[in-house]
């Protein structure tokens, strides 16, 4: 297939897929032929949005994408025939990165942008996590990349945590935009709540909050749906 057939193609898939979107969960490995060419696409797509072009060399793709060397070169040789990536020669190795003249980067970038859900990221994130009593995420998050609400916090926690790793895992996946996050001790916490504390209050009864863990049961004892 030649790159206009296969833009043609693509340009009506991705009409196709427009209308639904919203309403249900895209397999975007259906829409890209493979899992590996998705997750290369997601990374380098939400990278450029948050004005990252530098561009990526395949091993570090492979590092961070958890995808075997050679299926990570075979998807960006293939992405570079398809005039959708260029590359440059930096101490002999090719660093890969987004053709901002790419005639469906718009599309491309809208499909992931939309489809993006770092919630997931988050829960898995928290899995080992045992010591944290409380863990309220605000659901918006899953818009961070393409809009800015204005709730009080993005994320709740009560205990401790290791905050550059933490950082660090933000980063990585809200690709450095900013997260509004407060970690208090569990005897802060109830001496704020003792006194009615109307910022805890407020925190705790947001609208859009997922609780992620509640080992203190406070949705009980606050009467929070």
């Amino acid at each position: 297939m030649n790159f206009f057939s296969f833009s043609v193609f693509l340009d009506y898939t991705l009409k196709e897929s427009f209308k639904t979107i919203k309403t249900m969960k895209l397999d975007l490995s259906k829409i890209f032929w493979s899992n590996c060419r998705a997750k290369i696409l997601e990374k380098l797509l939400l990278e450029y949005e948050s004005w990252n072009n530098k561009g990526f060399h395949m091993r570090a793709l492979s590092r961070d994408l958890w995808e075997q060397i050679n299926s990570i070169k075979r998807e960006l040789d293939n992405l570079h025939w398809l005039w959708f990536l260029k590359y440059k020669l930096e101490l002999k190795k090719k660093i890969f990165f987004i053709n901002e003249k790419f005639v469906l980067l718009n599309e491309f970038k809208n499909i992931f942008l939309l489809t993006y859900d770092p919630i997931e990221k988050i829960k898995k994130y928290y899995k080992d996590k045992k010591w944290l009593e409380l863990i309220v995420v605000n659901e918006n998050l899953k818009d961070k990349l393409i809009k800015e609400w204005k709730n009080i916090l993005d994320i709740f926690m009560i205990w401790d945590i290791e905050k550059d790793n933490f950082n660090n895992f933000l980063s990585s996946i809200f690709f450095s935009k900013k997260v509004k996050y407060a970690i208090i001790s569990t005897e802060d916490f109830y001496n704020r709540l003792k006194y009615w504390d109307k910022l805890i209050k407020n925190i705790l009864n947001e609208k859009w909050n997922i609780f992620l863990r509640d080992n203190l049961k406070i949705q009980d004892k606050l009467n929070i749906f």
